[in-house]
């Protein structure tokens, strides 16, 4: 009786490096991280005005609200800038984190580190430009305040409709209706025949 049995190799083939992939342009990085920066601070612009708006009472103040967006680029500006500065920092100091390495990054890495950094620096440029532009910071607000509506203002409407259907009418407002409305009427005609020099 044989209490272990020999496994059959399987064979799994020989493995084979995937296709080296060109990194994406530098240009399109930024481009897209910039659009994941606004929508993030767009969902903060759209937490403010729904707090102003339920919470605190407050009307809508584009300008205040044109200064937060400006605020949140500006610190992701500022994140994107020390982002880049440690990537350099590291690159240029690689001996001296991992003493094992005698020669510091190899050619494909230094060339990957110099790229990041780069793409750091661009993003730090491009959050920093569009905290400076008054019609970007706008086009921010309103459509934060869109995505506002767009989240609480079918509930507003529920609750008011809900509140119209609770009120108990008036018999009294309802009689009086039409004394008010030939009242109404009966000065708009006095004030066409004077202005049109007839006598009543």
């Amino acid at each position: 009786m044989r209490w272990f049995r020999r496994r059959r190799g399987v064979d799994v083939g020989t493995y084979e490096a995937p296709p080296r992939v060109e990194p994406a342009p530098v240009e399109r990085v930024v481009e897209e991280g910039v659009l994941i920066g606004e929508s993030v601070v767009r969902m903060t612009l759209r937490n403010r005005v729904i707090v102003d708006a339920l919470r605190d009472r407050r009307d809508l103040d584009r300008t205040a609200l044109a200064g937060v967006a400006a605020h949140e680029l500006e610190n992701l500006a500022d994140n994107e800038w020390e982002s880049a500065e440690r990537i350099r920092f590291r690159r240029n100091n690689a001996r001296i984190d991992d003493p094992l390495q005698e020669e510091g990054l190899d050619p494909d890495e230094r060339r990957e580190s110099s790229r990041r950094e780069k793409v750091h620096r661009a993003m730090s440029e491009a959050f920093a430009a569009r905290a400076a532009e008054d019609e970007a910071l706008l086009h921010l607000v309103e459509r934060a305040r869109t995505e506002a509506w767009d989240e609480v203002g079918p509930v507003l409407l529920a609750r008011a409709d809900a509140a119209a259907h609770d009120i108990v009418p008036d018999a009294r407002y309802d009689q009086e209706r039409a004394d008010r409305i030939g009242a109404l009427v009966a000065l708009d005609l006095t004030g066409l025949a004077f202005e049109r020099g007839l006598e009543l």
